[in-house]
């Protein structure tokens, strides 16, 4: 069963990754970004937290919402999808690690969360095998725990209905955040709040048929609603941890709607777009290889232009889509030589 939106709305949030990269060297200092412009922009600060609220929450939605359907198909068991979870979250983030994200910050000596300016490359590696520097790929991590926790929970789920997996949601995102800051490792403590997003959806899953026509009868009115209490929750500068998953729910949810509404409209015209159907079809790798091509293009172009924030952070988006474009044909290209290589017997 195909979910154009969902596609979308993983293509789209992926994007919106690689873009609020482009504008955090523009922000404020402060979180675990670690590499700004001598002046930052208010503008691109607001913006980089206003799509926060919506970018990741929103792929976590899609994510839950693809669980939901696998595990309802009971074609696999739990043991079968814990190991497709290991196989397409963890062994990609322990490769990126290993093999792309250590070496390439070591040898440019980049600054990192966890992994500050001047560490070695063996000091940066222990640091990644500790689950500590994990850069943007932290959120695998946190997507393989929170999918870990409701391939667990799904049995009772059935039990106690969307209510009672919204209450649980929370419930266990408040108790990580209050009693798990010192779960460093492996972005553990990090996997409060996402697991209220992968759980929305499931959620999603479970109610698609009854949502699909309420919201067809009253997506202007939803949709205004949804987009007035992210806007009430975006204007706040801090938010409780509490009010701040609830924004971020209101973001996904907004970002879903408005999914939903394209996919039924354009999606098959943008599939038809060769740029499109190419980022789409391979758009985790995007995620996976565009830092820290971004980190580099930022520093080289601070160096030699004199650019304002608007058409830097354009500049610096669209350069880093070309080089990831190069990175990803050349894996793919390797992959389909491996692929075509003779095995022992002389059998491709």
């Amino acid at each position: 069963m195909r979910a154009d939106e969902i596609n979308l709305l993983k293509t789209c949030s992926l994007l919106g990754v690689i873009f609020s990269h482009a504008l955090l060297p523009f922000t404020v200092p402060g979180g675990f970004w670690k590499l700004f412009a001598e002046q930052p922009s208010l503008i691109a600060d607001r913006i980089a937290s206003c799509l926060g609220l919506i970018i990741i929450p929103s792929f976590m939605l899609a994510s839950g919402y693809l669980l939901a359907r696998t595990l309802e198909s009971k074609k696999r068991s739990f043991a079968e999808q814990l190991a497709n979870r290991t196989k397409r979250l963890l062994i990609p983030w322990l490769c990126m690690t290993l093999f792309w994200l250590a070496p390439l910050y070591a040898f440019f000596d980049l600054p990192a969360y966890n992994r500050p300016a001047g560490l070695s490359l063996l000091q940066t590696y222990a640091a990644g095998l500790k689950g500590l520097f994990c850069d943007h790929l932290w959120f695998l991590l946190v997507l393989f725990w929170a999918s870990v926790f409701w391939l667990a929970a799904f049995p009772l789920l059935k039990r106690i209905g969307s209510a009672g997996g919204l209450a649980l949601a929370f419930a266990v995102s408040w108790l990580i955040s209050r009693y798990g800051r010192d779960l460093t490792w492996y972005a553990l403590w990090e996997t409060a709040g996402p697991l209220i997003y992968v759980f929305l959806g499931i959620a999603l899953w479970t109610c698609r048929e009854r949502l699909d026509v309420f919201l067809k009868r009253r997506a202007a009115p939803v949709f205004a609603v949804t987009l007035l209490l992210y806007a009430l929750f975006a204007s706040r500068a801090e938010l409780p941890q509490i009010l701040y998953w609830i924004a971020c729910c209101a973001g996904a949810l907004l970002a879903y709607q408005a999914s939903l509404y394209c996919s039924r409209r354009w999606y098959r015209g943008l599939r038809g777009n060769v740029f499109y159907r190419y980022f789409e079809d391979n758009a985790f790798r995007f995620y996976l290889f565009h830092i820290p091509g971004g980190l580099l293009i930022f520093k080289a172009l601070d160096a030699l232009t004199g650019l304002s924030p608007l058409p830097f952070v354009l500049l610096s988006f669209a350069l880093n889509l070309v080089a990831t474009t190069l990175i990803v044909r050349l894996v793919n290209a390797l992959e389909a030589f491996v692929r075509n290589l003779p095995d022992k017997s002389g059998k491709k």
